[in-house]
């Protein structure tokens, strides 16, 4: 039901295509609580996903699907997981659409078994694809990029406070001048303008 809590319900009108697809993911591969779900979306968002499942478009994404992705009845999972079936739900976790759909689907000793194979053939993984990789997001990290992460600012009056510049902005920023242009919503706490 996780499925349907933060999937389905902040979405109020029409939802987007990709939980659409994950509806039809969800369905193709008998996904336990499709139903539950499917029950819990507004009766507009129904008629949207069946007249999707009948589209074009989707029967074009599960041609797409089905000859990109072998064959695997989650339904009767063996207990311990041959080789051959790692590989195949390794290539099912790694695609973004049935990643979280197949996750559900898995046993937490299923889920062992995937991490267990995955780490024991890393032979791919060489110390120099490594640091190519470190070094590439080494150039992406921004010092000042204000993320609200953990040991970063929470809100922009910390923002000013560390680093000096308005998170928005990217100038440089004192209390005094950030608060000459603008006011602190009391409900959100979000900044809003002075001017408006």
């Amino acid at each position: 039901m996780i499925f349907a809590l933060y999937d389905f319900t902040p979405f109020k009108n029409e939802l987007p295509e990709t939980n659409l697809k994950l509806l039809l993911n969800m369905e193709d591969l008998n996904y336990p609580a499709f139903n539950e779900i499917f029950n819990i979306i507004h009766p507009h968002q129904q008629k949207q996903y069946i007249t999707f499942k009948e589209s074009d478009k989707a029967k074009d994404y599960k041609i797409e699907r089905n000859t990109k992705f072998p064959s695997v009845d989650f339904n009767s999972l063996p207990e311990i997981l041959d080789e051959v079936l790692l590989q195949k739900l390794i290539i099912y976790k790694k695609d973004r659409d049935l990643r979280r759909v197949i996750h559900d689907l898995l046993s937490q000793e299923h889920k062992d078994q995937i991490t267990k194979f995955e780490s024991e053939n890393r032979d791919d993984i060489t110390p120099n694809t490594t640091k190519i990789v470190a070094d590439s997001l080494e150039k992406k990290r921004n010092k000042r990029k204000f993320n609200g992460n953990m040991g970063e600012p929470a809100n922009v009056i910390e923002c000013i406070m560390m680093d000096g510049i308005n998170p928005f902005t990217r100038e440089p920023e004192t209390f005094e001048s950030f608060y000459e242009k603008y006011t602190l919503d009391p409900k959100t706490g979000i900044p809003v303008p002075k001017n408006t």
